[in-house]
C-alpha cells in the first residue's frame, strides 16, 4: 500500500511540471557550463532586437530575416541538446506556455479569417520558438541564473548600441548605432539590469565596480527620454524601497551621497525638462497620434471577426482617416493584442497577467525582486508594443511568468535574504535536483 501511495505522488508531481524532479534516465548529471547559458540568451536577445528601424515584417525574406531566424534556430538547438544531455535539473510549470498557445492559435484563425496567413504564421512560429528556447534553458539553469544571463545579455547590447550611436552621432535623443536601437528599446535593455542591480545595492551584495555599472544603465535610461520608461522605472524603484525591511549601513551613506547629486541633475540641469519638453512632443502630440489608432481598434463592429479574433500577429499598423499620414503604429501592447487576436486573445492575456500578479504578491521570497520587474515591464507595455511579439519584452516577461509558476517557486532563490549577482554559482537551495 505504501509504495502504492508513493507512486501515485510521484506520477502526480511529474504530470504538473515539464519533467520531473530528477535527471532524465540516461542524462548527464553534471552541472551545465554556464557559457551555454550566456551563449543562448545572447543569441535569443540578438535576434529580436531591431536591425533596422521603421520595418515591419510582412512575410517577405530579406538576409535580415534569413539571418535572425537562424540565429533563433541555433539558440533552441542548443538549447535543447544541453536539456538532452543534463536532463532536466529544474521542472517548470505549464500554465505560461498554455496561455501562450491559446493566444496564438486565435491570432492564427484571425490571419486565416483576415486573408494575412503566411506572415502571422511566421510570427506565431517564432514566438513559440522564443518560448521554447526559454523553457529548455530553465530545465537545465536556476531561474537566478537565467534571469542575470538576460539581464547580462540585454546590458552588453543595450550599452554597446549606445556608445555606438553616441559615437555615430544622432539627434537630441540617444539612439542605439549597432544594432540601431530606437530609444525605447535602450530604455527596456538597459532598465531592467539597472533594477536588478538596485534591488542588491539596496541590500549591500554589491561591489564597487556594481555601482558604476549601476550608475552608467540609470544614465544611459535617462538619456533615452522614455518617459514610458522611466515612470515604470521610478514606480519598480518605489516598490523596492517599500519593501525593504532593513536598510544597511553602506546603503545609507551611499544614499546620503546620492540623493544630492540626483536632486542637483533634477532640479538645477535641464535633464529632467528635456525629457518632459522634448522636441518630439510638443502639445502631447505623440499621446494624441496613438490615441487616434487606438480609437480605430476599439471602434471595431461587434458582429465583425476582427473585434472577436483579430487580425493575425502581423498587424503593426493601421489606416487612419483625416490625418495627413495614412498609417499609425499602435504603441501599446494592449492594443495590438485586441487588434491582433481580439477580444478572446486580450482576455486570456489579461487573466495570464493577473495569475502573474497574484502569484508575485502571494510568494515573499520573490516578491521584493520580481514586483518592481514585472511592474516595470506592465507599465511599459501600455504604452509601447512587444508584451506578446517577437521582442525583448517578451523573453522578460515570459521568464519572469516561468519563474512564478508553483514548480519554480518551490526551488527559487529567497531574494530578500540571499540574492546573487554571480552567474556561475547556483545558491544552494536551488541545487535541489540532481
Amino acid at each position: 500500500m505504501a509504495q502504492s501511495i508513493v507512486s501515485r505522488s510521484s506520477i502526480t508531481a511529474q504530470w504538473r511540471s515539464l519533467g520531473s524532479t530528477a535527471s532524465r534516465p540516461g542524462g548527464d548529471s553534471s552541472v551545465p557550463g554556464v557559457f551555454h547559458l550566456i551563449g543562448i540568451c545572447f543569441l535569443s536577445v540578438g535576434c529580436v532586437v531591431a536591425w533596422r528601424q521603421g520595418a515591419f515584417f510582412t512575410g517577405g525574406l530579406d538576409p535580415v530575416v534569413a539571418l535572425k531566424a537562424l540565429m533563433q534556430t541555433v539558440a533552441l538547438v542548443w538549447a535543447w541538446l544541453v536539456s538532452k544531455r543534463h536532463g532536466v535539473r529544474y521542472p517548470l510549470g505549464i500554465r505560461s506556455l498554455n496561455f501562450l498557445f491559446l493566444i496564438l492559435l486565435i491570432s492564427v484563425l484571425g490571419a486565416l479569417a483576415g486573408g494575412n496567413l503566411m506572415a502571422s504564421v511566421v510570427i506565431a512560429v517564432r514566438i513559440f520558438m522564443m518560448a521554447l528556447t526559454i523553457v529548455l534553458v530553465m530545465r537545465s539553469f536556476s531561474t537566478a541564473q537565467t534571469l542575470l544571463a538576460l539581464c547580462l545579455c540585454l546590458a552588453l547590447i543595450g550599452v554597446v548600441s549606445s556608445f555606438t550611436g553616441l559615437a555615430l552621432g544622432g539627434g537630441a535623443r540617444l539612439s542605439g548605432g549597432i544594432p540601431p536601437l530606437s530609444p525605447n528599446e535602450i530604455s527596456l535593455l538597459v532598465g531592467l539590469p539597472a533594477l536588478v542591480l538596485l534591488h542588491e545595492g539596496l541590500r549591500a551584495r554589491i561591489h564597487w565596480w556594481h555601482l558604476v555599472l549601476l550608475a552608467l544603465l540609470v544614465g544611459l535610461l535617462f538619456l533615452s527620454e522614455s518617459r514610458t520608461a522611466l515612470i515604470g522605472a521610478a514606480a519598480a524603484a518605489g516598490i523596492m524601497l517599500l519593501l525593504v525591511r532593513r536598510y544597511p549601513v553602506q546603503t545609507v551613506i551611499t544614499a546620503l551621497v546620492g540623493i544630492p547629486v540626483m536632486l542637483y541633475i533634477a532640479l538645477l540641469t535641464p535633464a529632467l525638462r528635456n525629457i518632459v519638453l522634448r522636441d518630439d512632443s510638443a502639445s502631447l502630440l505623440t499621446l494624441n497620434s496613438r490615441t487616434i489608432s487606438w480609437s480605430v481598434v476599439l471602434n471595431y463592429p461587434l458582429d465583425s471577426w476582427e473585434r472577436w479574433i483579430g487580425s493575425g500577429l502581423s498587424m503593426k499598423t493601421i489606416e487612419v482617416e483625416g490625418q495627413y499620414w495614412e498609417e499609425q503604429v499602435f504603441d501599446s501592447s494592449w492594443i495590438s493584442l485586441l487588434a491582433q487576436s481580439g477580444i478572446a486573445g486580450t482576455a486570456i492575456a489579461v487573466v495570464w497577467v493577473l495569475s502573474c500578479v497574484m502569484m508575485v504578491l502571494s510568494t515573499a521570497k520573490l516578491r521584493t525582486l520580481f514586483l518592481p520587474l514585472l511592474t516595470f515591464v506592465l507599465v511599459r507595455s501600455f504604452m509601447e508594443n512587444g508584451l506578446i511579439d517577437a521582442g525583448a519584452m517578451f523573453l522578460v516577461f515570459f521568464v519572469l511568468s516561468l519563474s512564478l509558476e508553483r514548480p519554480s517557486i518551490a526551488q527559487s532563490l529567497d531574494w530578500q535574504q540571499c540574492g546573487t549577482l554571480k552567474l556561475g554559482e547556483a545558491p544552494a537551495q536551488e541545487m535541489r535536483l540532481k
